[in-house]
Order: C-alpha cells, then sequence, then structure tokens
C-alpha cells in the first residue's frame, strides 16, 4: 500500500484529497436537509434508524465492488504466474488476494462518513460515533464476506488437478495462455505509428485482456441511446434519457482506451521510437471516432427533434463525449503504466463534475473542462516516466 501511495505525485495526492473532501461536502449537504426535517417531524430516533438503513447499504455496496474486482481479478488469469512464483503458502496467498481486493470497497468511507456528518446535532453524539464504528466495521465485513463467496465459487469452477490445492487451480488456469498458443503467424507490413497502436488496442480487445473486459460496454451503450428515441415517452425525456446514456456510453469508451493503454508492456513500448504526440494521438483519433459514430447514430434516430433541438443536442453530446473520452486518453498516458490509477482519477473527475452540476448548474462542465486542460499540461511528462 505504502509503494501504491508512492507511485503517486505530490499534486495528485492534494488533488484526490480535494476531490474527496468537495464529494463528502455536497453529500453532507444534500443528506442534512432532509435529516433535519425528519428528526423534526420524528425525533432522533427516526434518524439513527434512517442512518443505520443508509450506511448498511453503503457497506452491500462496498462488499459488492470487492467481490466483482476479486471475480475479475481470479477469472481473469492475470498475475496468476508471477503470484505462484512467490515461495508463500497458499493459505497466506489466498489472504493477502482477498485483502487486496477489499481495498476497492473502501472508497466507501467517504460517502459514509459525509452522511454520519450529516447527523451531527440531530442525534446524541456518542450514537454518531457508534454508528460510524457500525458503519466501518459492516463495511468490513461486508467486504470480506464478498471476497469469501467469490472465492468459494470460482474454487468450484476450477479444473480439478490431483496434487493442487484450489488456490494454484485457480490461479494456474491462465485464459491468455491458450489463446497465444492459437495465435496465427505474424505477419509485418508498414504502417504509420498512430495507425498501429490503434490496430494493436482493437486485436487486443478481441484477446484475453482487461481491454476485452471494457470493450463490449460502451457498443451496447451506444445501441441503447438510439434505442431509447423507439420507446412511446414525451420527446423532452426521450431526449434527456438519450443524453445521459450517450455520456455513459462515453464515459465507458474513456475506460476502455484506459485498459487498452495499460496492456503494453512498459519496457516494449517505451523502447520504441514513439513520442507522446504518437501515442497520444493514437487514443484520441479513436475518441474521436467514437463521438462521430455516437452524433451519426444520434443524428439519424433523433428524428423527433425539431431542426434547432436536434443541432443543440448534437452538439453538447458530441463536444461532451470528445472531453470526456480525450480526458480519459490523457489519464491513461500521463499515469502510464498505472491503469488502475487512471481509471480512479477519470471516476472522480466525472463524479466531482456530477456533484458540482447537481449544486450549482453547468458548473460541472467547467470543472471538467478544468481537469481535461489540467490533465494535458502533464502530457509533456510521458518522457520522464520510469516502471513503477
Amino acid at each position: 500500500m505504502r509503494r501504491r501511495f508512492a507511485g503517486v505525485d505530490a499534486r495528485l495526492r492534494v488533488e484526490l484529497a480535494a476531490l474527496c473532501a468537495l464529494i463528502s461536502g455536497f453529500l453532507f449537504w444534500q443528506a442534512r436537509v432532509p435529516l433535519d426535517g425528519l428528526a423534526r417531524a420524528r425525533g432522533p430516533i427516526a434518524v439513527a434508524i434512517l442512518e443505520l438503513f443508509v450506511l448498511a447499504a453503503l457497506a452491500a455496496l462496498g462488499g459488492f465492488l470487492a467481490g466483482t474486482r476479486h471475480m475479475a481479478r481470479l477469472r481473469g488469469g492475470s498475475g496468476g504466474p508471477a503470484w505462484l512464483a512467490l515461495p508463500v503458502p497458499p493459505a497466506m496467498l489466498k489472504r493477502h488476494l482477498m485483502w487486496d481486493s477489499r481495498v476497492s470497497a473502501w472508497i466507501l468511507l467517504v460517502p459514509g462518513i459525509a452522511c454520519v456528518l450529516a447527523a451531527i446535532g440531530l442525534v446524541p453524539p456518542w450514537w454518531l460515533a457508534l454508528l460510524a464504528a457500525l458503519f466501518v466495521w459492516l463495511l468490513l465485513e461486508v467486504a470480506r464476506f464478498g471476497c469469501w463467496a467469490v472465492q468459494r465459487i470460482v474454487e468450484r469452477e476450477a479444473e480439478p488437478r490431483a496434487g493442487l490445492d484450489a488456490l494454484t487451480r485457480v490461479l494456474a488456469a491462465g485464459r491468455g495462455a491458450v489463446e497465444v498458443a492459437r495465435l496465427p503467424k505474424t505477419r509485418w507490413r508498414q504502417q504509420a505509428a498512430w495507425l498501429a497502436l490503434c490496430a494493436k488496442d482493437l486485436k487486443l480487445s478481441r484477446r484475453a485482456t482487461p481491454a476485452r473486459q471494457r470493450a463490449w460496454m460502451p457498443l451496447i451503450l451506444l445501441a441503447l441511446s438510439a434505442l431509447v428515441w423507439t420507446f412511446p415517452i414525451a420527446t423532452p425525456l426521450s431526449r434527456a434519457l438519450s443524453f445521459a446514456i450517450g455520456l455513459l456510453a462515453a464515459t465507458t469508451f474513456a475506460e476502455w482506451i484506459i485498459a487498452a493503454a495499460g496492456t503494453d508492456p512498459f519496457s516494449v513500448l517505451r523502447g520504441l521510437p514513439l513520442g507522446v504526440a504518437t501515442v497520444w494521438g493514437a487514443r484520441v483519433a479513436m475518441v474521436a471516432a467514437f463521438a462521430a459514430v455516437l452524433v451519426a447514430v444520434q443524428a439519424l434516430c433523433a428524428r423527433p427533434l425539431a431542426p434547432p433541438a436536434l443541432r443543440f443536442h448534437l452538439v453538447w453530446l458530441g463536444a461532451a463525449s470528445l472531453t470526456i473520452g480525450v480526458l480519459g486518453a490523457n489519464y491513461a498516458i500521463t499515469l502510464y503504466p498505472r491503469a488502475e490509477h487512471a481509471q480512479r482519477a477519470l471516476a472522480l473527475s466525472l463524479g466531482l463534475a456530477i456533484a458540482a452540476s447537481l449544486m450549482i448548474p453547468l458548473v460541472g462542465w467547467v470543472l471538467l473542462f478544468t481537469a481535461l486542460l489540467h490533465s494535458a499540461r502533464r502530457l509533456p511528462r510521458w518522457t520522464q516516466q520510469e516502471i513503477a
């Protein structure tokens, strides 16, 4: 954990802390008003009961996040041979992998503590301390249970092999080894560097890599944003749903960009005669292509809109999807090869933009554009990066 924290530069640490503080403040303000009304109407006991239900729901979400991460790690087969090469007993290795997966649930401490603090002055102080302690305990235990349940499911699905324990059978069943053995003979051809990078990302998305796990969701959301216009609902609602789903499609495509960039071995990519402009341009070209397809699909399907409203819808959707995609490409390059850090930075930036828009209309777009400019300023540092 210390090495991971040291891999994030000091400026980014301050920014992440500021994001957590702003999100906590937003959640505090949003929860404070209804809790105050509930306290005036039904007393502190009702507030404590509501807090308990909310914290329990957050703990359950934490267990789901931890279990999902553990499932992806074990089924993906990533790092299996490397873990098995360590002189570590299987029981200790299992505990460590489960602990590492449970770390993803800790992010819910931010909204949980904010919800507890929102009840200050509405319930006795020792109730707040008890609720906070109970939430932390619930979060840790539910995350542990989620990882344990996933571990049991994956171990039962693993191929039985005599003389091997369950964890070794799971980690040894890497999917990549089977697919690599069936690859055709390599064909060499001359091509522009940025086109070669685009082709490589698309090809790796069809194989057992983290990029394949995120490749289908943008396409599904893209199709869903078009199907919304066929639903028998009012036109303003169709436009709002289509716009929201389109933004989700752009977000998942940005996550795919980060995952695809993270599959590149650091020593191999940095050993090639490629500059940051070529690497960045390849990813931005795919982002622009996806944004163009999204706008074209909306232009064909959003026929119920009047021409001025249609132009407004297409311009905002295209600009927003392009901005989100370029932000993902910037994080994929500036935080390379730490793809997980880039995913978290993208999620925090978009979460802050959404929270700001809910508090003050249009401010979220300003923050999103600011994050884009800030990440772009870090692009020249790509040449100074070293493998973590």
